[in-house]
């Protein structure tokens, strides 16, 4: 989904809350919800369609060619993606803000809680960026996971259950929600609310690497990087 679909979608979820007379808590968490969905595709889909893409255009394997190995590569790419499409976030939360009248809390931590729960969505991507490698065709299941991140942004308003701990963006969701909306800072969190969020991203970027490296090596063994 294009950013100017999200847009339309977020103003028709935000305009029917708005006519039922929700809350101000409830609407500015819709657009916190909305922004980091949106930044959580993002930051997915660079492991994961851009290796798809590069396989269709014949230049994965030229990649792997380099003296400089894949996953360093990967790795330099994530951090960058990360730095642009965090500006466009800012810009995406912006124009919610002044389109809704709504305005958030914004400060300094907010880069750092961003930062810390997508690192659990960069896992995922690696996770789907190796699955590409060796099955090609994922694009069915790329678009589900999209969705998914959805379920796990909404999971803490569902319920209180431990789950939310374990499932991927959905703590880090929450101490943004706190810091945007309630005008948290960092120092107002507990040492354990960041160490649960800093355990669950860095568990879910150590499974993506592990399954990357895994199913990388099965790519090779069967010399599926220069075929598509």
């Amino acid at each position: 989904m294009s950013m100017g679909g999200i847009f339309i979608l977020f103003m028709m979820v935000f305009f029917g809350l708005a006519s039922f007379e929700a809350g101000t808590e409830t609407l500015k968490g819709t657009i916190v919800g909305f922004a980091m969905w949106t930044f959580a595709v993002m930051a997915y889909s660079e492991m994961s369609w851009s290796l798809l893409e590069e396989a269709r255009d014949g230049t994965l394997e030229q990649l792997y060619l380099t003296p400089v190995s894949f996953r360093r590569i990967s790795a330099y790419r994530v951090l960058s993606s990360f730095l642009f499409q965090f500006v466009l976030f800012m810009i995406f939360l912006t124009a919610m803000m002044v389109v809704t009248g709504e305005y958030l809390t914004l400060g300094p931590g907010v880069i750092v809680l961003v930062g810390l729960s997508l690192i659990s969505v960069y896992g995922i991507g690696y996770i789907m960026g190796g699955l590409s490698l060796v099955f090609k065709k994922v694009q069915a299941g790329n678009q589900i996971l999209q969705f998914m991140f959805i379920l796990f942004l909404v999971l803490p308003t569902i319920t209180e259950h431990p789950i939310i701990y374990a499932t991927p963006i959905s703590w880090g969701n929450v101490l943004i929600n706190r810091m945007l909306v309630g005008g948290y800072t960092l120092l107002d969190f507990s040492l354990m609310d960041i160490s649960i969020l800093l355990l669950n991203s860095l568990a879910y970027l150590a499974v993506g690497v592990a399954a990357f490296t895994y199913l990388e090596k099965i790519a090779k063994e069967r010399g599926l990087l220069g075929h598509y």
